[in-house]
């Protein structure tokens, strides 16, 4: 069932007998009043801004100047002047402008201030049905708009949650796969140190073959060597023998 709002935007009927004093107020007023009632709410702004120019502390008139303000889109202007209307202290009907300011923040969906002012509405008039209704609606609104607000909380904490656990996931991911690296690296470097100590101990073994060779070649032509000196020394022995025989 769609909820529909009563934004009521109340206008004081103004009585010229009140007014009599001020003649070109009350026609400018009624000027901004005849354009208000035809929708034309742009030349009743500026019939009720003139008013509110030349007569600034006349809450009425920035009452009026507020509605139009409000119907033309302008909810910050509308605000002003509605607050310019509450500080007049001749002005009666301050349970319109509360009331009217409660529908402006329901319309920006500011629904915790809106009940603040259909509240302050009803302390001026507790006879103003339109406020209570609104009032009794906007709570409803806002009660919706905390539990959607909870609800899009607890959604962003799980969004967080599995976020972090992804980040975390991820980071453990990339620490197992750098520990893999790291392994990797550590058994290359293992292996080429292996390599590197199984080619020096090689050389080292060649090494030594090579000396023992030499040792050896260098032995057996020293054996040799006394072998060919004991040789020509026996040759020589004999010779000598053989001479003097």
């Amino acid at each position: 069932m769609k909820i529909l709002l009563i934004i009521s935007i109340i206008f004081i009927s103004f009585s010229l007998f009140s007014e009599v004093l001020n003649y070109d107020k009350v026609i400018t007023n009624l000027k901004g009043i005849k354009e208000f009632e035809k929708e034309d709410f742009t030349e009743s702004e500026k019939e009720f801004r003139k008013n509110s120019i030349n007569h600034p502390r006349d809450g009425r008139l920035h009452f009026n100047l507020g509605n139009s303000h409000y119907k033309n889109g302008k909810y910050e202007d509308a605000e002003n002047d509605y607050n310019l209307a509450l500080k007049d202290k001749d002005f009666s009907d301050k349970s319109s402008v509360y009331h009217n300011l409660g529908n402006l923040k329901f319309q920006q969906q500011d629904y915790k201030n809106a009940i603040k002012h259909y509240r302050n509405s009803l302390i001026e008039n507790p006879e103003n049905s339109d406020a209570r209704y609104n009032y009794e609606l906007t709570a409803r609104m806002l009660e919706r708009q905390q539990q959607q607000q909870q609800q899009q909380e607890n959604q962003q904490d799980q969004e967080n949650q599995e976020k972090n656990e992804d980040q975390q996931n991820q980071q453990q991911d990339q620490k197992e796969k750098q520990e893999q690296q790291d392994k990797k690296q550590e058994q290359k470097q293992e292996q080429k140190e292996n390599q590197e100590q199984k080619k020096q101990q090689q050389m080292k073994k060649d090494q030594k073959k090579e000396d023992a060779e030499k040792m050896l070649n260098a032995l057996l032509a020293k054996e040799k060597e006394e072998m060919k000196k004991e040789k020509m020394k026996m040759n020589v022995d004999k010779a000598k023998k053989g001479k003097y025989w």
